[in-house]
């Protein structure tokens, strides 16, 4: 998009400067084609005229006497070299009117009508103006006329851009020019041994370039229409900020509690729920810190601009309703990132809810989850038979479609005829090799009945990503008697996944009968590998870890404020915990029946590790913090 914008304005810098190139070379060549005057013309003649013919010349009087200073400075062009000033003054106007042209172009915080009005505005004037002026016969005149061009249209340019970007961004301002003339200069500064301390970049620069979208609505204006209108209205600036904090902090939610006085900010990271936070700079001393401020307030006028920013964005209506919805697209790095935009009045407060919707993450393995090394070949070798029960199960929110992605990829697709069955409501991603079939549309056929069209095609292997269809699930597990049956079950461990199977209707023996393998798992952040701090643990900790003593064993702390690669948060990424069960100890627990605790030590007599100690190991390892784990295991009830 922003080189596409370029191109009219680089035609017009290359037109303009190829016309003024050609004029100049022309001028200069009449200049030197033209006699000096009348009086230089007379002068060549009666030098001829007294010219003395070769042989009247007289060898003593053949060198002539050297011409007086008055005489010299008479023959002189007209100017001298005091005429090149005006020229070169000419020529910077052109070429900072070609920079300040260039940069409105790439510019990432230009004003939504740059390409259809200000683009035209900020060229063709100068271009004409600049062509006149070089035939006005006063150069004073002519370099007046060609600055009041350029700063005439970009100074209004200038001034209509700062009032839509926050001030770090604005160009009329002399702390931002300085410090921008500053950056320019160190490069050339330091190769004459002058150290100058001054930031490397913007606060603007450590946010992320976003483009923002109108998606399709019933009963609103085009997607297009919709843009335009709140890209013109005001606080669309803070609005874009916003999202590009959102996007620079990872986050999956944002939560507006509006009041009468404004708005508090939070923001789901990682799963945690946190303020927003801005990213500051300050000096102390010749050091510039980087540093996280609060900023989750938003004050009345703020919220009032965002929430007509939102609604016009998203075709909201402004008529007092209890919950509405829409929805805006974010692109960030050629990714496509839906955000789902909830609008829900309470008794004494508004809330808006954000939440985005990125693209799953790409792994590319199992073991890349961080599955342990027995877990994973025994979810591979249940991919390979013939008839198999696999079940991938999770809480909400907690990584299940993502697992549940990579188990498929990692069966033979190939070789095998895959057949996906799903809601029409909840898509799931494409997988290369695997037909979907959905349930559930506008002629209302259940699950069941998509089954028996679906098995009209001979498939080999059925795919569920989220079951909680009863007679869906009696009827896979009869299949998975015969073929690779993968079903994902949202669930708080693995255990409990097993057993909303058997309260689905799943009959125990044919449950026990097929079932091979079943994982349960949980999400955990990773400490950030740059701020986080070492400490020993001490000989009681070990032992309370049941950790024996190892030589320069260190366990990580994530640091308080962060820094400014983990967002401020201590953490960066997540990882996963997984409980993975299935041997002939479990299928015989579950055809006699056994209770949640009997099923807990039958799996772990087939080899099941625990939760606890999968974090556990994680901690040991550096990958985690003890506290994170704690935090996972108060949440899962383990």
């Amino acid at each position: 998009m922003a080189r596409r914008r370029m191109r009219p304005a680089l035609a017009v810098i290359l037109a303009a400067i190829l016309v003024v190139a050609v004029t100049e070379v022309g001028a200069g060549r009449q200049a030197v084609a033209q006699p000096a005057g009348p009086q230089a013309g007379a002068a060549a003649k009666a030098g001829d005229a007294a010219r003395p013919r070769m042989q009247q010349a007289d060898p003593a009087a053949a060198a002539p006497a050297p011409p007086a200073a008055e005489e010299e400075a008479e023959s002189r062009p007209a100017g001298g070299a005091l005429a090149i000033l005006p020229a070169v003054a000419w020529w910077l106007i052109v070429v900072c009117w070609a920079a300040t042209t260039a940069w409105a172009g790439r510019d990432k915080g230009q004003v939504p009508t740059f390409a259809a009005v200000w683009l035209p505005i900020l060229s063709f004037p100068f271009f004409l103006v600049a062509l006149a002026a070089w035939w006005v016969p006063w150069s004073v005149v002519a370099c007046g006329l060609t600055a009041a061009a350029w700063l005439g249209s970009f100074v209004p340019y200038a001034l209509a851009r700062d009032r839509t970007v926050p001030p770090e961004r604005r160009v009329m301002s002399i702390g931002n020019a300085t410090a921008a003339a500053a950056r320019g200069l160190q490069p050339w500064l330091r190769r004459l041994g002058i150290k100058l301390e001054v930031e490397n970049r913007s606060l603007a620069d450590t946010l992320p370039e976003v483009a923002i979208a109108a998606q399709p609505a019933a009963d609103a204006a085009a997607p297009e229409a919709r843009l335009a209108e709140a890209a013109a209205a005001e606080g669309f600036g803070g609005f874009r900020e916003l999202v590009q904090r959102c996007m620079a902090l990872r986050a999956e939610q944002a939560l507006f509690e509006i009041g009468a006085q404004g708005a508090a900010v939070r923001q789901r990271i990682d799963g945690v729920w946190q303020p927003l936070r801005r990213l500051v700079k300050r000096r102390q001393g010749l050091k510039t810190l980087e540093e996280w401020d609060d900023a989750s307030q938003l004050d009345k006028d703020e919220t009032q601009h965002l929430l007509g920013v939102v609604k016009k964005l998203c075709g909201i209506s402004s008529k007092a309703a209890k919950r509405q919805s829409g929805e805006f697209l974010v692109t960030l790095q050629r990714r496509s990132i839906p955000c789902r935009v909830t609008l829900e009045k309470g008794e004494s407060a508004l809330r808006m809810l954000w939440d985005f919707q990125p693209p799953p993450a790409a792994f590319a393995s199992i073991e890349a989850l961080g599955m342990e090394e027995a877990d994973t070949a025994k979810v591979k070798t249940a991919l390979t038979l013939v008839n198999s029960l696999v079940v991938i199960s999770a809480p909400s929110g907690e990584g299940l479609r993502t697992t549940f992605n990579q188990v498929v990829l990692a069966a033979d697709r190939l070789l095998r005829d895959f057949v996906l069955l799903e809601d029409v409501k909840a898509p799931f991603r494409e997988i290369q090799n695997v037909k979907p079939w959905r349930w559930g549309g506008a002629d209302g056929r259940s699950a069941a009945t998509v089954l028996e069209e679906a098995m009209r095609g001979y498939p080999t292997a059925l795919v569920v990503p989220q079951l909680d269809d009863g007679p869906l699930a009696v009827e896979l597990v009869k299949r998975a008697e015969e073929m690779l049956v993968i079903v994902g079950v949202r669930s708080r461990d693995v255990v409990e996944a097993i057993e909303r199977l058997v309260a689905l209707g799943v009959p125990r023996d044919a449950l026990g009968r097929t079932l091979q393998v079943a994982t349960g798992q949980r999400l955990l952040r990773r400490v950030c590998p740059k701020c986080a701090e070492d400490y020993p643990p001490s000989a009681d900790l070990l032992g309370r870890l049941k950790v024996g003593p190892q030589e320069g064993l260190v366990f990580k702390r994530a640091r308080a404020s962060g820094c400014p690669a983990c967002s401020g948060t201590g953490h960066l990424g997540r990882g996963a915990l997984f409980e993975v069960i299935g041997g002939p100890t479990v299928s015989q627990a579950i055809v006699a029946g056994a209770d949640r605790a009997t099923l807990v030590k039958a799996a772990q007599r087939d080899g099941m590790r625990r939760l606890k100690d999968a974090g556990i190991s994680l901690v040991t390892a550096g990958v985690t913090t003890l506290e994170e784990v704690q935090r996972i295991l108060k949440s899962s009830g383990s």
